[in-house]
């Protein structure tokens, strides 16, 4: 598979082309990290032991990630069944078959989470662009409308919510501090 940067999300996105029979097409993949400023006042740490409440903030973030990692994984099926979606039709959801949100693996890292979808279309599902109806190369071009539900979930601008980071992790790290 080759790696390129998609430009349209300043480069967070990373397309991969792979292959459907003789049919190259696109697949996303995220890495967010996640770099948030938290207003915590702990319960049992000295206001003056900064370098411990760091740590401790830390350590409850990291914590924090697989939990996270399952939220917004429900966010992101969420909005793929959201009847939101932009159609020639008029709106409707992203969900067909089934397919594209049972390809999703939403990751904790240690400071972030990795999204990525590994059905063969979600590129194209998710920015739009033209394809050649079944593989059929002698068919005309049909353009398909964008509908960004990863950047819309992650940071907003889109039809559904956006996913509240703070607020998750101020909640998360309110319980350890």
């Amino acid at each position: 598979m080759q790696t390129k940067v998609n430009d349209n999300l300043g480069g967070l996105f990373k397309a991969q082309t792979g292959t459907l029979g003789q049919l190259k097409v696109p697949m996303i993949g995220l890495y967010l990290p996640v770099p948030i400023s938290l207003d915590v006042v702990p319960r049992d740490i000295d206001p003056v032991d900064e370098k411990k409440l760091l740590a401790k903030a830390s350590e409850a973030i990291a914590k924090a990630m697989p939990k996270l990692a399952q939220e917004v994984e429900k966010a992101l099926t969420a909005a793929l069944k959201a009847s939101v979606w932009g159609w020639p039709t008029g709106l409707r959801d992203i969900y067909d078959t089934g397919e594209l949100a049972r390809s999703v693996e939403v990751t904790a890292q240690k400071n972030g989470i990795n999204v990525s979808y590994s059905a063969p279309y979600a590129g194209i599902v998710h920015d739009g662009g033209y394809i050649h109806p079944y593989g059929n190369m002698s068919a005309r071009p049909v353009y398909l409308p964008g509908r960004p539900w990863v950047s819309s979930v992650l940071y907003g601008g889109g039809p559904v919510p956006q996913f509240d980071f703070e607020d998750f992790l101020r909640k998360e790290v309110a319980l350890v501090l």
